[in-house]
């Protein structure tokens, strides 16, 4: 019998009948042999809306508690995620820790379920595994082989950084700020990267991590894909700005275009230590 993973949605809900669930679930069989258990939370209502919260936490709890869910997979997005924390018990998770894997709105888990629940997660939208070999060679890195990524990468400031992540998606992980689910960026590198937003929407979030303390407390930035930015050809423009406003010369700020929204983006851990030194830098 072939390992099962739980592939859910505890985001936006998705229309019935998707091409891409059921594509993921083929290459899951086929490539990985790995069988796909499908939750009911992860479509929409008859009416179109997405599953209520409560019903979306019961179902990650679920997955949590199956001993037979070697892996859980949310491919799910949008603006909802946040909607579920007040149904999970996290330290009833924190017994029952499960390999996650989710993008995007889901940073509002990632963060919470790695340092609340001490759940192994990756940031990483699984459908990719359907649509592109990059994706899947990543994934078995870290998923099969419990491996760190390689990936090139580029420093603006400093010569070294390593530290496990916090962040995320640079809108989605700022729905967090001031709730019991708010990330500790102390001692962690913070990981930020966007799909949306041009280079004035991304300085205003910018400017609030900085007002929340974020660049004081983390040990480093990464700097994933900013992709409506990468397109306007700012990406030169976006690093100048994130130094000018951490305005620490010190803080080790390291940048690359491996991890985001595209399908080709790596597969990258929260729970293992990252390491980047300048003279390894591609």
């Amino acid at each position: 019998m072939h390992p099962k993973i739980c592939i859910l949605g505890c985001s936006d809900g998705t229309p019935p009948q998707s091409h891409a669930v059921s594509q993921l679930k083929q290459t899951l069989a086929d490539v990985f042999h790995l069988s796909a258990q499908i939750n009911a939370t992860l479509y929409e209502t008859d009416t179109g809306r997405t599953q209520p919260p409560r019903i979306r936490a019961e179902a990650l709890t679920a997955a949590c508690l199956d001993p037979e869910v070697r892996a859980i997979f949310d491919v799910s997005g949008g603006d909802a995620a946040n909607a579920v924390l007040p149904y999970l018990d996290f330290s009833l998770l924190r017994r029952h820790p499960k390999p996650f894997f989710g993008y995007s709105d889901l940073s509002v888990l990632l963060n919470p379920l790695h340092q609340l629940a001490e759940f192994p997660v990756w940031y990483f939208q699984p459908r990719f595994l359907s649509e592109s070999l990059p994706a899947r060679q990543s994934f078995s890195v870290a998923f099969l082989e419990a491996q760190p990524p390689q990936f090139p990468y580029t420093f603006l400031q400093g010569n070294s950084m390593e530290g496990t992540l916090a962040g995320g998606n640079i809108r989605c992980t700022l729905k967090l700020i001031g709730t019991p689910w708010q990330p500790d960026f102390a001692g962690r590198i913070l990981f930020l990267e966007s799909c949306s937003g041009g280079y004035k929407r991304i300085e205003t979030m910018l400017r609030q991590y900085q007002q929340i303390g974020a660049f004081q407390q983390c040990r480093g930035i990464l700097l994933g894909n900013f992709t409506e930015i990468s397109r306007q050809g700012l990406l030169p423009a976006l690093y100048e700005m994130v130094c000018e406003i951490v305005s620490d010369p010190s803080l080790p700020i390291v940048c690359t275009t491996a991890v985001g929204h595209q399908t080709d983006s790596i597969c990258l851990p929260y729970h293992q230590v990252l390491r980047f030194r300048r003279e390894k830098a591609q």
